[in-house]
């Protein structure tokens, strides 16, 4: 069995942890298409629009620590990753979100209990769209169990989560 879910990411380890808590946690035989998005505005202007990428925009977001820890995910949980992708969410609305969430399939969006920092001044908080879209979502406690010395690096993905 398939199952496409959402999940926000603010492009840090941590964000990481949601991920880890339902891989861990799937005791049945299904395989996530996993879609790890990011609300991100556009520029107003025209020269920005006629050159924007947005492969090159995800780059520019993405930390190393952060595609290596999705790399020690994807293959540490690879029996139960279908596709693991990142996107960006550039609308305004709740009603672009749900076409945006009908156009990729979405059946379950899972977030994370603490909010999110974003470091980038064009980034925004997607909780808002997700509280009143047409699909369900699930809050998960992605808090640690341990106290780690390397929080924000990629050794944190070998940790546990506990699950709320």
């Amino acid at each position: 069995m398939r199952k496409t879910i959402l999940i926000p990411t603010d492009f840090s380890v941590q964000s990481l942890n949601i991920l880890k808590s339902i891989l861990g946690n799937n005791s049945s035989k299904t395989k996530f298409d996993i879609i790890l998005i990011h609300g991100f505005r556009l520029s107003d202007s025209i020269m920005d629009l006629l050159f924007y990428s947005k492969h090159q925009q995800i780059n520019t977001l993405t930390t190393s620590e952060f595609k290596e820890a999705c790399g020690v995910i994807k293959n540490k949980y690879d029996s139960q990753i279908n596709s693991l992708t990142i996107d960006l969410f550039t609308g305004f609305n709740v009603s672009s979100f749900n076409n945006y969430l009908e156009a990729n399939k979405i059946e379950e969006i899972f977030v994370s209990d603490k909010e999110m920092t974003l470091t980038n001044k064009s980034s925004f908080d997607l909780s808002k769209y997700i509280k009143k879209c047409n699909i369900s979502y699930s809050t998960i406690n992605t808090t640690i169990n341990s106290s780690f010395p390397e929080k924000g690096k990629v050794a944190e993905v070998f940790s546990q989560v506990s699950i709320g």
